[in-house]
């Protein structure tokens, strides 16, 4: 698969593509920052939500651009930056987070888990069979 400028995620919306992209490269970054990561359970959260198939793909959307800011070299503020470096990545996830609000929340207990686990950072095919997602959340608008 080629590449893709990760700009052209804003500009052209989110595709099935750009979703395997951001899990991809999820646990990739997670483990370059490992213990930097101030932001790991929310972004892990993000994560385990754009992998529930029942989640409509406009709430998945806004996890899967904040995950792909996330796991771009290109930032505003360049992740090797000491202690600046990533504020943007998590004014981006916050900003994720707000929007979609309280459907997030059986995610961040899917995150819990995974710090209570001792922070595997590898893929895990299971993390989505007993969260439960609300109606709201599956529906298409």
């Amino acid at each position: 698969m080629a590449e893709r400028d990760y700009s052209s995620v804003f500009k052209e919306g989110v595709s099935a593509e750009d979703i395997q992209r951001a899990k991809a490269a999820f646990w990739k970054k997670m483990r370059q920052f490992a213990g930097r990561v101030p932001f790991a359970r929310q972004a892990t959260a993000l994560y385990y939500l754009i992998r529930d198939p029942r989640v409509n793909l406009g709430v998945k959307a806004t996890a899967v651009l904040a995950i792909l800011y996330f796991v771009s070299p290109l930032d505003a503020i360049p992740d090797m930056v000491p202690l600046t470096g990533l504020l943007d990545d998590a004014a981006v996830i916050t900003a994720a987070l707000t929007i979609i609000g309280p459907l997030i929340k059986p995610f961040l207990t899917r995150a819990d888990d995974w710090i209570a686990r001792g922070r595997p950072l590898k893929d895990e095919p299971e993390v989505v069979i007993d969260v439960e997602v609300t109606q709201h959340a599956v529906t298409e608008s």
